[in-house]
Formats: C-alpha cells, structure tokens, sequence
C-alpha cells in the first residue's frame, strides 16, 4: 500500500489534475508560479521531478565607499550603491544563483580554503530549499493540494532532510505516494552517469536495481505514475549536445560545420523499465532543452522541459480518471 493516502476526489469532479514541473534550479520566480499554477488550474496535485537546487554561488564583492564588483553571467559588474548591489543580488536570486557578499580578504582567504567555498555552498542551497518549503507550507495550507518534491541528481542530499520538515510539502523521493484512490506515484531523483558527476548520478545497474525495488511496493502498476528524474534514453525526451567530459567544464562537442552534435543522454534503465512494467504514465525531466512527448507501448511519457534561468515556468497537466490518461496540456508562465 502506498503511503500519504490523499483525500478522495469529489463526486463532481470526476478526475484528478496532476500539475508536473521539474529542474527549476533555485529560480525562486518559477517556484512561486508553480504554486499559484496549483490554485489557478485547481490541481488535485502538485509534483516536482527533481533538480530543485541552483548552480552557481556569485559573490558581490565590497569595495568600501559605495564601490562593489561582481562577476556574473559572462560579464563583470562594477556597481556604484548599495542599491545596485542589491539589484544585482536580486538579479541573480531570481536567475536560480546564490548571491553572496564578501569583500577583496575574504575572497583571498577563500581562494586559499576551498572547503569553505563548499561550506558555503551548501549553507546557501539548504537555506533557499528550508524558505521554499516554508512557503509552500504556508500557501498550501488552506486548498488541501500536496506538494511531491523530490531532489535530483543535481541536489546535495542534504535537502532530503529539509523536505522532510514539511507538511503540505511531501519528500517522494523513493517512496511510493498515493495521489488519488486509483493512482500511485513512485519517484527517484537520480540520474544515470553525466560528465558534471553529479551528488545522486548513479551507475545504469545501480538505477535499474533501485527502479525495481521501488516497482516492487507499487499495488497497481497499470495504473501507476513513475516519476524518474532522468528520461528513457533515445525517446526524444533526451536529446540534447553530446559534451567532451576529457575536460572541465565539459564543452560541447560540435561536427565540421561548428554544429553541436546531439544525442541521446537518457537512461537505458529507465527506458527498459517503462518497457518492461508499462505504467499509465511516465513523468521526466533532466534535459532541459527536451520538453515533449511520446508513447512508450502504452505509457505516456512526458518532458514539460525548462526554462528557469529566465524566470519561465514549463509544467504539463494531466488529467486522470481511474482508467486512463484523460488529457494532457504543456502550460507556460
């Protein structure tokens, strides 16, 4: 039996709206319109499949006298306020970065003691992921809607715990959760190997193993949700730039023309596991660039795609009746 029984559906409403966005990064913009996208289109559900946290730490540095420098999306800042440090800082927040102020000796001091750059880090990441929970908490409250978040392979495992603080905010990461009376979701955050080498980037045997026993504790498999982070390989939900790992950061690798060479960067053992159980669904992300869908056999699997560095929600709706798929809608915000 899965755990979290949800409310049951009302006699009138004679489906289940699922709402389904994913890799949002840290950008809090696209955090607050997924929860305004849950009261807006009455979802029964809310789900998050993974990649919640940002990339990138940018320090304001403090010059003194009103002078700040900063270096940020490929360019160097140089601000003359505190307000437009403070502009800056909002800017980047809301790109899904860190802000963080320092001054020329700290800089120096962290150059020297990379450990404190990761303690930072990790510090800012867990700080952002406890406010989100808290606001989701509190806007949730009151519509009885779940939010299901699991993290990603992107995500320090140190969010887990933070997740599980929360109230309306479920952690589904391995777990099986029931959405409605007919339908359960299972949900794993991680991802088959990258050339980032991710915190939850797992080999294809280790994936596939806990893939099955996450499979195993599903009731109804034909009926169910598999909400896998990573996407079935060569789906077209997958396709993205093939990148030379041999150096770092990787860089894309393009044909003779200067074209990136694209690719099939999803899972084998997430495609030979839709293959295999045939879920009603199939809920993916990972690749930002992939956003579609397509039928695996009998499986409706599905990439909503992402677009949190400039602030734009990407989710899918799916509509469920105790059956089948009613619909399904890629909604942007």
């Amino acid at each position: 039996m899965g755990l979290f029984k949800r409310r049951q559906t009302s006699d009138e409403k004679r489906f289940t709206r699922v709402l389904f966005a994913t890799d949002l990064h840290g950008s809090d913009d696209v955090f607050k319109k997924f929860l305004n996208a849950g009261v807006i289109h009455e979802a029964d559900a809310l789900v998050i499949g993974g990649d919640i946290t940002g990339k990138q730490v940018v320090p304001i540095v403090d010059h003194g006298g009103g002078a700040f420098s900063a270096s940020f999306l490929g360019e160097e800042q140089r601000l003359r306020s505190e307000e437009e440090a403070d502009r800056l800082a909002t800017l980047i927040t809301r790109t899904g970065n860190y802000a963080f102020r320092s001054d020329p000796e700290q800089m120096a001091e962290y150059g020297d003691h990379p450990e404190q750059v990761e303690e930072i880090t990790r510090q800012l990441v867990c700080d952002r992921v406890a406010r989100w929970v808290e606001m989701a908490d509190e806007r949730l409250a009151d519509t009885g809607i779940p939010l299901y978040i699991s993290g990603g392979n992107d995500d320090f495992f140190e969010v887990d715990e933070i997740l599980d603080q929360g109230t309306s905010v479920v952690n589904a990461n391995g777990r099986v959760v029931q959405i409605d009376d007919a339908h359960e979701m299972m949900t794993l955050g991680y991802a088959n190997p990258t050339p980032w080498h991710c915190p939850r980037d797992i080999s294809e045997e280790e994936l596939a193993e806990r893939i099955d026993r996450l499979a195993s504790e599903v009731d109804d498999i034909p009926q169910s949700i598999f909400c896998l982070h990573v996407p079935p390989i060569d789906s077209t939900l997958d396709t993205c730039p093939m990148l030379d790992d041999s150096v770092y950061p990787p860089q894309v690798i393009t044909d003779g023309a200067g074209s990136p060479k694209m690719y099939g960067a999803g899972s084998t053992s997430v495609r030979a596991a839709i293959e295999t159980y045939q879920p009603l669904v199939g809920l993916h992300g990972h690749i930002h660039e992939s956003r579609g869908v397509v039928k695996i056999g009998r499986t409706l699997a599905i990439n909503p795609g992402s677009e949190y560095g400039e602030g734009i929600l990407r989710m899918a709706m799916v509509n469920l009746t105790p059956e089948k798929v009613l619909s399904h809608q890629f909604l942007s915000g």
